[in-house]
């Protein structure tokens, strides 16, 4: 049997992120307030996985109370509900989907995608972002098995989180509005979205929604530049640079702060002048594109291509609309082809990259996904 995660590994007690510390105040001052149903929503990478995880363990924390009266922040992980938590066992918690539970094994998960994605080589992750659970599908079926847990009385809190709700099936939403309707007591059903959009109209009007996105961008760029140089995941010259590095990141990423981290401290990021190099080479025929879909098989994943390639797009659309690029370090503007190519063509390339992503989730292979992609690089 594996031994529970010490407080100090699992993301349950992971320090509070200094811009969400003013959510996280409201948030548990309304403790005997609190609504049965809560949303927290926002673009991936701004912490608020961490976040709901952290407040899960608040929630059902044994000393809270004490916790609240010593004025510290989160659970105290080591009475016995937190020991269940960091164990996976904890009877009051229920997690959709399954996938998404913190203490899945994190090395067999990392070890699980590179499997199914074919990745040849390792991406760094330095920044104790949770992996992203697999995007599936929440049916009837599911929501329905969760009725008895939800029904059922308990002598404290009982809570249920349903990550990416926004892929509930539309009867499953359905399901879920009877337990919203008709809550009962000591029940906190917590949902968690990149996209709130996606919910149905009546099911985002009976829950309350957590201002997780509301980010203090004075308190990210600190945080970022203090946490680089603590942990030395990015190289740099001087903390100037590294600065203009992170503000740079940050635009790119929306703003999102984690997605910045990541995104600096990822093997993608260090190949775009590469990339750009590779697709002039192409455009001119120098090489072919069967040759360069080869060489980035070898280099790269294809999800981290994918992701490479739209961040590339990105700015070569930005200078095809008459604005200037968000990567300054590349000079851009400077490329005679990128000034060649038209809005038009950029976007079907990019329509291309949606193809593929779909396709990701029907197991094409990475071969056939590269060639077509780097084919479509040709043509522009």
């Amino acid at each position: 049997m594996k031994q529970p995660q010490s407080s100090e590994q699992s993301i349950y007690f992971e320090p509070l992120l200094p811009w969400q510390q003013s959510v996280w105040d409201n948030l548990t001052s309304r403790y005997d307030r609190l609504p049965h149903g809560l949303l927290f929503a926002g673009m991936q990478g701004i912490g608020k996985r961490g976040f709901v995880w952290r407040f899960v363990a608040w929630l059902l924390c044994d000393n809270r109370e004490q916790v609240i009266a010593n004025s510290t922040h989160g659970a105290c992980g080591y009475c016995q509900s937190c020991q269940w938590l960091q164990a996976g066992t904890h009877p009051d918690l229920q997690v959709l989907p399954n996938s998404s539970l913190p203490t899945i094994d994190q090395e067999e998960l990392k070890t699980s995608a590179k499997k199914s994605k074919g990745s040849k080589s390792s991406q760094k992750n330095t920044n104790k972002l949770p992996l992203e659970p697999a995007k599936t599908s929440i049916k009837v079926d599911d929501i329905r098995a969760l009725q008895p847990f939800m029904s059922q009385g308990s002598s404290g809190r009982r809570v249920c989180v349903i990550d990416n709700a926004d892929m509930m099936t539309v009867a499953a939403a359905n399901a879920l509005l009877k337990t919203l309707e008709e809550p009962r007591d000591g029940i906190h059903l917590l949902l968690v979205t990149d996209w709130p959009t996606k919910l149905l109209p009546t099911i985002r009007s009976r829950v309350q929604q957590v201002a997780i996105n509301h980010i203090q961008l004075d308190k990210v760029a600190g945080y970022l530049t203090e946490y680089v140089m603590h942990n030395k995941s990015i190289e740099f010259e001087n903390e100037s640079q590294l600065s203009e590095q992170i503000k740079q990141a940050l635009k790119l990423a929306n703003g999102a702060p984690l997605a910045a981290l990541d995104m600096l401290s990822s093997e993608w990021y260090s190949l775009r002048d590469t990339w750009i190099k590779v697709w002039l080479a192409i455009r001119v025929g120098k090489r072919s594109s069967i040759a360069a879909s080869d060489y980035w098989q070898k280099n790269l994943s294809l999800d981290a291509f994918i992701k490479l390639s739209e961040i590339m797009l990105m700015d070569f659309s930005r200078q095809s609309l008459g604005l200037k690029p968000l990567q300054l370090d590349l000079k851009l503007e400077e490329y005679a082809s990128i000034h060649e190519l038209t809005l038009d063509s950029i976007q079907q390339v990019m329509t291309v990259i949606e193809d593929l992503k779909l396709a990701r989730y029907q197991n094409v292979q990475d071969k056939m996904a590269y060639d077509r992609l780097l084919s479509e690089l040709a043509t522009l």
